[in-house]
């Protein structure tokens, strides 16, 4: 039974939290080329193309469930820029298996028709045999169509990638490793990142840091929470984000001065 979509209107009410980071890194009105990875309900895409008409996102989502949510959602906040991707990214081409999420938390703290559930479903096994934060299971395992971030750009004649959300419940360091040759023409990197193994073999924060450094990119922003947190990443190559660098280390120096005022003052 395929889950009805449950309005998202309070959601996209709230402001993201890398949305000021990127009025500040691109001009509304720019044509900007955006890829939304483990799109889930779509709520990230209708968000960016909020807040950049002129974008155009692709949306790539491998559980046929939660494409049938995004279609329904585009049809429902009217969506014109975006084309859903109904594959899941990976480092190879062709098929793999699918870990499907289910699960309610005992404090349903988005409200009572939300879907928790379906919001933790990996390419990846759970690292643990009990539920995941205590709550989530995973009762079904599905094949899914994998394609990569290089083969996919080159095929769309794509050469350029301005923002990448990627929310793919450890398996960053696959759609990474299968976007190799593309990375140098992204611009800006928002993903979802982990200081302990909840998923089997995914890459930890310290590993995905080393990897995008690698790369040519800098941290500009995060928001940890615990075992997981977001990050953003900015490439060094493009003048618009040594803003951004540079206020992170802004920001760093005056929470050590502060630190050491209030220490002095003891």
């Amino acid at each position: 039974m395929i889950p009805l979509p449950v309005s998202l209107d309070s959601y996209l009410a709230r402001p993201g939290s890398v949305e000021p980071h990127l009025q500040r890194l691109f001009n509304r009105n720019q044509s900007l080329v955006l890829f939304d990875i483990g799109a889930c309900e779509g709520e990230e895409s209708i968000r960016y193309l909020r807040i950049f008409p002129r974008a155009r996102v692709f949306a790539f989502e491998p559980l046929p469930a939660n494409q049938a949510i995004i279609r329904a959602n585009f049809v429902r906040y009217d969506v014109h820029g975006a084309e859903l991707v109904p594959v899941a990214l990976s480092d190879h081409p062709g098929e793999a298996i699918f870990h499907v999420s289910a699960g309610h938390p005992p404090e349903l703290f988005s409200g009572e028709q939300w879907n928790y559930g379906n919001k933790s479903s990996s390419l990846l096994p759970p690292a643990q045999l009990g539920p995941m934060h205590g709550w989530i299971d995973f009762p079904e395992k599905i094949t899914v169509t994998c394609d990569t971030l290089d083969a996919f750009c080159e095929r769309s004649g794509i050469s350029h990638i301005d923002f990448i959300h990627m929310d793919v419940q450890g398996g960053e360091g696959l759609v990474l490793a299968g976007g190799a040759r593309m990375l140098s023409h992204v611009s800006a990197i928002w993903l979802e990142v982990a200081n302990e193994e909840l998923y089997r073999g995914q890459k930890l924060r310290p590993e995905i840091e080393t990897l995008l450094k690698s790369h040519g990119f800098r941290l500009a922003a995060e928001e940890l929470r615990g075992a997981e947190g977001d990050q953003l990443y900015v490439n060094v190559r493009r003048l618009q984000s040594w803003g951004l660098i540079a206020r992170r280390w802004l920001t760093r120096i005056q929470r050590a001065a502060r630190r050491r005022l209030t220490f002095a003052s003891t």
